[in-house]
C-alpha cells in the first residue's frame, strides 16, 4: 500500500485534531488529557492557519485509495527569515492557564519553556516541526 503526504485541508481539521489528542493529549509534554474547549481552540488554530499563515504547513498521510482514513498529521512551521511573531511570544495567555485545569504548573512550565525556545530561535532562519502518526494495522 503506497501512502502520500497530502496538505490538511479544512475538511480534515476535526480528524486531524482527533488524531493529536489520542496521540500527544492536550500537551506535547506528559499526554495530560484535552481540558474542555482544548479540541475547538485547536481546530480553531488550524484552519486559522490554513487561511492565515502562509509559512505554517499542516500535513496528513492518507492512502490514495480512501483518503479519508488520515494515518499521519504533521505540522511544519517554516521561517525564511525568522519568527514574525517574536513579540507574540512574550505576551500572556488569552486564558489564565492556572483556570484550565489540574495539569496547570505543566502547562505554565511548557509554554514557559517553548516561548523561550522559539524566542532564541526565532531570530534566524529555521523549520520546527511536530508530527503525530497514527496507529494502525497493515
Amino acid at each position: 500500500m503506497p501512502l502520500v503526504v497530502r496538505s490538511v485541508e479544512h475538511a480534515d481539521v476535526a480528524n486531524c485534531i482527533s488524531l493529536r489528542i489520542a496521540s500527544l493529549g492536550s500537551l506535547v509534554i506528559g499526554r495530560p488529557p484535552p481540558y474542555p474547549g482544548y479540541a475547538e481552540e485547536a481546530e480553531a488554530s488550524v484552519h486559522n492557519d490554513l487561511d492565515k499563515n502562509p509559512h505554517v504547513h499542516h500535513l496528513k498521510v492518507v492512502d490514495p485509495d480512501n483518503e479519508t482514513d488520515i494515518m499521519a498529521y504533521a505540522k511544519w512551521e517554516v521561517y525564511k527569515h525568522g519568527r514574525p511573531d517574536l513579540e507574540q511570544l512574550r505576551e500572556a495567555m488569552k486564558m489564565p492557564i492556572e483556570e484550565v485545569d489540574q495539569y496547570s504548573q505543566l502547562r505554565i512550565a511548557a509554554r514557559e519553556y517553548f516561548c523561550r525556545r522559539n524566542g532564541d530561535m526565532g531570530k534566524h532562519p529555521h523549520i520546527r516541526k511536530s508530527a503525530i502518526s497514527n496507529t494502525f494495522q497493515a
